[in-house]
């Protein structure tokens, strides 16, 4: 018993030293990770005090420059810990000012859009309602016939019946039409470096900067971005790393992406075939980084593209690497970054055309328009554009048109710029020949017009161009002979600017024609040409004055010129007399 008793207080004894080593273990940890969180905290209240002193900046959006300057002229000390508001600087408030404009010109801008676009919306959703003259006397006695005059009873109606039964022809048309003039000029670069001439490049303006990439010049192909600024009219480039040397490509400006796809390199002679490419590039013009993707589409060249509803890129047409016309349409979803299984055809393939988004009014709804380029047979396309069922694409039509249409024609370019398509430069597919016109189609009226050009007048083809505000910018591209040179060609479309840059050319005999016009000899008679012959008193007595006037002055006299002589002349004449007195 007594061994027994002595066996189960040794086993408490064991358990209470197990108990308390365990939690004098768990004490030990918990002062170790209290003291470990302590510390913590102190090296961030620390950091938060010395480092983080950042100016805490008022909602600009929901608040007016007045509540910024309050702001900024009053200090307020916050907790320890968060954020300390300090006094701005003289270009912290510029920066703070600039924003706020920016912001109150964007909202501006998008009011403009909607109200245009309801506009367009409510023009289109309108009908006409025939007038219709109000139930009177007269209104019955017209209808009837009986009018107290019987000699104007027949002419005025027959006059009415002819007006209405006659049909609006095109010559009615073209009178109506005003005379459309635009204005070219190339914008002054202050850069000592800018860009080599090049052909099939793409540009596009991004925040008042004109980016340019790709392209054939003499030099070969290039994987460098030139950007212009507009403002500054200056030039600056960019060398990546990515392996991107492409020509005959296609770039479209999707938010602050510029997204590239396609496009061709150098071309192998041994197995005679161009290297044609499917990849996507965005290239972030905030950061200047690159980003690409191999897509699994028919690679190609000379295609185009386009933006459609500010997230998809519409690609047509195109060259495969056997120099195959293709007659397909993709769609790419830049949000999802993903291909829409649906293709539209073409009848025939084609490549090298011209395409841009445009409105449609009697639609109401944003559409793609095509026209011209390269097919099979010696004819290009005419003027088309997309159809769709509710939102979705189903085909492409041909437009119906009135007026002088332009000839088919490739490697041109088409703008839109208001209510109307804009027509650029190209080359003629059956004659071979430079285009130096401009080509306008008014979208409400479906009317084709010639524009007049002031300025300028360049011949250009495989160029690019896009559009900044009433402006359409160009680039590159091939004149009559050779590549044009590295400028920016700035064509204005805005009457009210061009009045003032036209400058009327007139001959010497037009302007003595309006001069003797305007200003009519004088009839002088004999008596004012004899007064006039007289010679005036004062006359007289300031030519006997200047006779006899002394001059004083207190000027220095004017010092004499002194004789030059050489040198070694005077050092022979030296040497001679010092010869003859014996001194040397």
């Amino acid at each position: 018993m007594i061994a027994a008793n002595l066996n189960l207080e040794r086993d408490k004894y064991k358990d209470l030293l197990k108990s308390i080593k365990d939690e004098s273990m768990q004490l030990a940890i918990r002062h170790q990770s209290n003291s470990q969180y302590v510390l913590e905290k102190k090296r961030k209240l620390k950091m938060d005090s010395e480092h983080k002193m950042m100016l805490a900046l008022p909602s600009i959006e929901n608040s007016s420059l007045e509540d910024i300057s309050s702001h900024f002229h009053s200090i307020r000390r916050s907790q320890p810990g968060g954020f300390c508001e300090l006094i701005a600087n003289k270009s912290q408030q510029k920066f703070i000012q600039q924003s706020f404009l920016e912001l109150q010109r964007n909202k501006m801008s998008q009011t403009y859009r909607d109200i245009s676009l309801n506009e367009r919306k409510f023009k289109s959703l309108q009908r006409k309602v025939p007038h219709r003259e109000p139930l009177t006397l007269k209104y019955l006695e017209k209808q009837l016939g009986i009018v107290k005059t019987p000699e104007k009873q027949i002419l005025p109606t027959v006059s009415k019946q002819q007006q209405q039964k006659r049909k609006i022809t095109e010559e009615d048309i073209q009178e109506e039409q005003p005379i459309v003039s635009f204005f070219e000029e190339t914008l002054n670069s202050y850069s000592y470096a800018v860009p080599s001439r090049r052909e099939s490049a793409q540009i596009g303006v991004v925040r008042d900067r004109m980016y340019v990439f790709g392209g054939m010049s003499g030099g070969g192909i290039t994987n460098e971005i030139w950007w212009f600024d507009l403002k500054k009219q200056e030039w600056s480039n960019y060398c990546s790393n990515v392996q991107l040397f492409i020509t005959s490509h296609s770039m479209v400006v999707w938010r602050q992406f510029l997204v590239l796809f396609g496009g061709s390199g150098y071309y192998d002679h041994k197995m005679k075939i161009r290297q044609v490419y499917s990849t996507i590039g965005l290239f972030n013009t905030l950061t200047n980084q690159w980003v690409t993707s191999l897509e699994s589409v028919e690679p190609r060249r000379e295609h185009k593209a386009s933006i459609l509803f500010g997230k998809l890129m519409i690609i047509t047409g195109g060259l495969d690497s056997a120099e195959k016309l293709l007659n397909d349409t993709l769609i790419y979803s830049l949000e999802s970054k993903r291909w829409s299984g649906q293709k539209l055809l073409f009848e025939e393939g084609i490549a090298q055309h011209a395409q841009c988004t445009a409105y449609d009014n009697k639609k109401n709804i944003e559409t793609v328009y095509i026209f011209g380029g390269q097919t099979a047979k010696l004819s290009s396309f005419p003027l088309m554009k997309m159809v769709f069922f509710g939102l979705h694409p189903i085909g492409w039509e041909k437009v119906q048109y009135s007026g002088q249409a332009p000839e088919g024609r490739y490697n041109h370019t088409m703008e839109y710029v208001g209510d109307y398509l804009i027509l650029i430069g190209g080359r003629s597919q059956e004659k071979r020949e430079y285009q130096n016109e401009i080509f306008i189609f008014n979208l409400q009226k479906s009317y084709w017009t010639l524009a007049q050009r002031q300025g300028l007048q360049t011949k250009r083809w495989s160029h690019s161009s896009c559009t900044y505000g009433s402006y359409i910018l160009c680039f590159g591209g091939i004149g009559e002979n050779t590549y044009l040179p590295p400028h920016i060609y700035q064509i204005e479309t805005d009457k009210f600017k061009i009045t003032g840059k036209i400058v009327v050319v007139k001959p010497l005999a037009t302007i003595n024609e309006e001069m003797t016009i305007n200003n009519p000899p004088m009839i002088i008679t004999r008596e004012q040409d004899q007064d006039s012959k007289k010679i005036c008193r004062l006359e007289k007595f300031r030519k006997a004055r200047k006779m006899y006037e002394q001059i004083t002055t207190y000027l220095p006299l004017p010092k004499l010129k002194t004789p030059k002589m050489r040198y070694d002349i005077l050092i022979h004449f030296v040497k001679n007399v010092l010869k003859q007195i014996g001194y040397i």
